[in-house]
């Protein structure tokens, strides 16, 4: 052992703390490689064999103000380092600006979700009864004089549940191709379905000055949940728009197809949407907000 006793006390001290500081980057080299090794072995049991195939959920999202005077969309996305054990659920909730208390309700909407999380992925039906129960609550509050939309997804093993209430969007971008997966729970979905069965030209439905009034809302009497009965399976590169109906006032479908594509990453994905919905400068453009999700292979 090296003997430092004729060495100045300055340099004896210089060294004593180069090795200390050795010793705690070994450690901390130590405790990391542990945790990581953990971490897969967790990973590989929640995924089964088929690792190859696994997906992971790349996440991002934009909240912005339009012209409104205040901010009436909330955002939910619930904590990422639970994603292998729980999933992903990612929220939007649209306070009615027809109504009193949109903000405070659409607020308490995420917030409650975030009460009810972890969710149970396969019990659509009893996390649509979460949902109503959040309804009655708000509905026993305000009777019929606020309320708010809300969109929500929930990703766990490349399989997707959704759930809707309202008129925002939950849209799945794949190939090029743009599907609004949920039917929007307005007059005007109302009046183009009574049309199409009657032979009438559906055109008129989108004069009608009633067309976005929601017949079915957050706070609503009986609120009707709109939810998948078997799980979406997500591919590599699929991206999911969960978003106000602020975002797609100002951008068409072939807008966003032509916008968006799985070269970029969800942080890129939601800065460009951001933008476009900015670009556009609507005279009326409402709050805009979306959770922008990309299925990335993962890195295992």
């Amino acid at each position: 052992m090296p003997d430092f006793t004729l060495l100045p006390d300055q340099t004896v001290l210089l060294i004593q703390i180069a090795a200390a500081l050795f010793v705690t980057a070994f450690l901390s080299f130590i405790y990391v490689a542990l945790t990581t090794v953990l971490s897969l072995n967790k990973l590989k049991k929640m995924a089964g064999k088929d690792t190859d195939n696994l997906l992971v959920c790349d996440v991002a999202y934009f909240h912005c103000r339009g012209k409104r005077e205040n901010q009436e969309d909330s955002v939910y996305i619930s904590p990422l380092e639970d994603s292998y054990s729980n999933g992903v659920v990612a929220a939007c909730s649209d306070g009615m600006g027809g109504l009193l208390y949109g903000e405070d309700v659409s607020r308490y909407v995420v917030e409650r979700l975030d009460q009810v999380y972890p969710m149970k992925f396969d019990d659509q039906e009893g996390i649509s009864a979460e949902i109503k129960k959040i309804s009655d609550e708000v509905y026993e509050q305000y009777h019929l004089g606020a309320g708010a939309t809300l969109v929500m997804t929930h990703i766990l093993n490349n399989k997707m549940n959704f759930y809707s209430v309202g008129d925002s969007n939950i849209i799945l971008l794949r190939k090029g191709r743009v599907t609004l997966l949920n039917h929007k729970q307005n007059y005007i979905s109302l009046l183009i379905r009574k049309l199409a069965e009657g032979g009438t030209e559906t055109s008129e439905a989108y004069r009608n000055t009633r067309a976005k009034a929601l017949i079915d809302f957050v706070g609503n009497i009986e609120t009707n949940v709109i939810h998948t009965s078997r799980p979406i399976q997500l591919y590599e590169d699929d991206i999911i728009i969960i978003s106000t109906d602020g975002v797609t006032d100002a951008l068409s479908f072939n807008k966003i197809k032509g916008m968006l594509t799985p070269e970029y990453n969800a942080k890129q994905l939601a800065r460009l949407m951001k933008i476009g919905v900015k670009n556009k400068k609507l005279p009326k453009q409402d709050n805009y907000s979306a959770v922008i999700i990309k299925m990335d292979r993962s890195l295992i």
